[in-house]
């Protein structure tokens, strides 16, 4: 059991308030859906809403929301994860708790970033910034969403103060989640920019065994922390280091375990897409070319409007690259226009994004 769990049961263990219980109980029961016992937290939300359902205690009204938001969030990246989380955030700026505008904040700014949609991010974020009192349940999550979006910009060496934070408050509160979180963001945000790479033909080999370091890290830490909320991802993640590291048969075997359920989500969007394309450039590389067309004739191409912005940029150029490799190539030319809005919108984006990350500072957030 986390510190984090067993101060909570603690903590509920010597309460006779009934609210305060109940908040606990919330609180308790959202740290279990961040680590994939979304049973239990289930349970403990179906209790809540029974006893506390009528809304008239806005405290728990917003806890109850924000773990159903994390409910839907970490069991299956339910897109109603976010409208959930900002009912949430709703509720706790019309009743003014501080602690909870912060909270909900920074798993709304978590949810926009996951959408791809970094101003939205930006804006939620700006809840928890120069505020005075610390709420350090608030401030982990919004140093892991900083840090996250610093090294999805590129700026790993600007990242690594918010994830030191993030990582000194969590075992502070004894959080396993924030710590697995942490453990695992940094290489899964570096093989975005390693795939962009691979295609475009500069692939760091450093850089990408750095990386299959992290994610087998990231692996045993979380199976040791009894943390299974991430394991889906982290598959991805050994699926696409196979796949950059020239073991396309290996690849294959990963993508075919992943894709297998039809009702297994990796994102908010189109996310089979491009685990979908990318196990046809492994069968392809793989010599395998019969079914590696068949593969990429099941592709819906028009889908990738749905993709976020860098996952839209990674299919379009895979879709050409292997349109080329299967003797496709008016396939590639009649996707080529809108290849070039996508390159130049995320070149956009991210240049976008890195202005507003500049103007957050740790020393605006309250320790």
């Amino acid at each position: 059991m986390s510190r984090l769990l067993a101060r909570l049961d603690h903590e509920l263990a010597g309460c006779r308030d009934p609210l305060r219980r109940a908040e606990l109980a919330a609180e308790r029961a959202c740290h279990l859906a961040r680590v994939g016992d979304i049973a239990g937290a289930q349970n403990v939300a179906a209790q809540l809403r029974r006893d506390h359902g009528d809304g008239r205690a806005s405290r728990i009204a917003v806890r109850i929301m924000l773990l159903e938001g994390l409910i839907l969030f970490f069991d299956n990246m339910d897109p109603a994860a976010a409208d959930r989380i900002l009912r949430a955030h709703t509720v706790a700026m019309a009743w003014r708790h501080d602690d909870l505008i912060r909270l909900t904040a920074s798993w709304l700014a978590h949810m926009h970033f996951v959408l791809g949609d970094f101003g939205a991010m930006v804006q939620a974020l700006g809840a928890c910034f120069d505020r005075p009192g610390a709420c350090i349940e608030a401030s982990s999550r919004v140093c892991v969403v900083v840090g996250t979006a610093h090294q999805f910009a590129g700026d790993a060496q600007a990242a690594r103060p918010w994830y030191e934070r993030a990582r000194r408050e969590a075992i502070t509160l004894g959080d396993d989640a924030t710590i697995g979180a942490l453990v695992f963001n940094r290489p899964a945000m570096s093989l975005v920019t390693l795939r962009l790479d691979a295609l475009y033909g500069r692939l760091d080999a450093d850089e990408l065994r750095m990386a299959a370091i992290g994610v087998e890290s990231a692996w045993a830490y979380c199976l040791g922390a009894h943390q299974y909320s991430l394991m889906q991802l982290m598959r991805v993640c050994r699926a696409r280091i196979a796949m950059l590291s020239g073991e396309p048969e290996r690849a294959v075997v990963l993508f075919d375990e992943l894709l297998q359920p039809q009702d297994t989500r990796f994102g908010f969007h189109a996310d089979r897409l491009v685990p979908e394309i990318e196990r046809a450039a492994c069968l392809a590389a793989a010599g395998r070319v019969h079914d590696a067309r068949i593969a990429f004739e099941a592709l819906d191409p028009s889908l990738y409007v749905q993709l976020a912005v860098e996952d839209r940029l990674l299919f379009l150029l895979q879709y050409a690259a292997l349109s080329q490799a299967l003797g496709r190539p008016e396939q590639a030319a009649e996707w080529a226009g809108a290849l070039a809005e996508v390159r130049g919108r995320y070149d956009s984006e991210i240049d976008r994004l890195k202005t507003a990350l500049a103007g957050l500072s740790l020393s605006r957030l309250a320790a």
